[in-house]
C-alpha cells in the first residue's frame, strides 16, 4: 500500500512516532547535560511541576509501573529535586513537590530544549501553530469522558 493510500489514522500514528523520534533524541541530549538526570527523571519533574503531586498519580498519568516511581522518586529526593511529605489528610498517602532545586533544574531543561521545539514550530505560520495545538488538546482528551 503506497504512503497515499494510508489511512488518516495510520498517517498520525506514522507522524507521531517519527515527531517523538526526533524531539526525544533532542529532549535526552540536553537533559544528560545538565547533569545524572534522564528522560523519566525530567518527565517526573515536569509532572509534580504541573500539578501531579502523588506517587499513584504519577504512575497513572505517566503511564508507567508504581516500583519505576517509586526508584525515579527516591532518586530524585535523594538528589535533593524534590520533597516527599506524608498528606496531612490521609497518612498513608505522599505529597510531593519540587524543591528549588528541582525548579530550577526543571526550568534549565526547558530551556535548552525550546530552541529545537521553536525551530519545529517556525516551520509552520501561527495559524497552523494553534491549530495543531488546539487539535493535540482534542487528541489527547480522555477518551472515557465521551463515552
Amino acid at each position: 500500500m503506497s504512503a497515499r493510500a494510508e489511512t488518516p489514522e495510520l498517517r498520525l500514528f506514522d507522524a507521531l512516532f517519527r515527531l517523538n523520534k526526533f524531539v526525544l533524541a533532542d529532549v535526552r541530549r540536553h537533559i544528560s547535560a545538565l547533569g545524572d538526570l534522564d528522560l523519566g527523571d525530567f518527565l517526573t519533574l515536569r509532572n509534580i511541576e504541573l500539578g501531579v503531586d502523588t506517587p499513584g498519580g504519577l504512575a497513572r498519568d505517566l503511564a508507567i509501573n508504581p516500583a519505576m516511581v517509586s526508584r525515579t522518586l527516591t532518586k530524585l529526593v535523594k538528589a535533593g529535586l524534590v520533597d516527599r511529605r506524608i498528606d496531612a489528610g490521609d497518612s498513608r498517602r505522599s505529597r510531593l513537590e519540587l524543591t528549588k532545586a528541582g525548579l530550577r533544574i526543571n526550568a534549565a531543561i526547558a530551556a535548552r530544549i525550546q530552541p529545537a521545539l521553536a525551530q519545529r514550530l517556525g516551520r509552520l505560520n501561527a495559524h497552523q501553530i494553534e491549530s495543531l495545538l488546539d487539535s493535540f488538546a482534542i487528541l489527547t482528551a480522555d477518551l472515557g469522558q465521551n463515552e
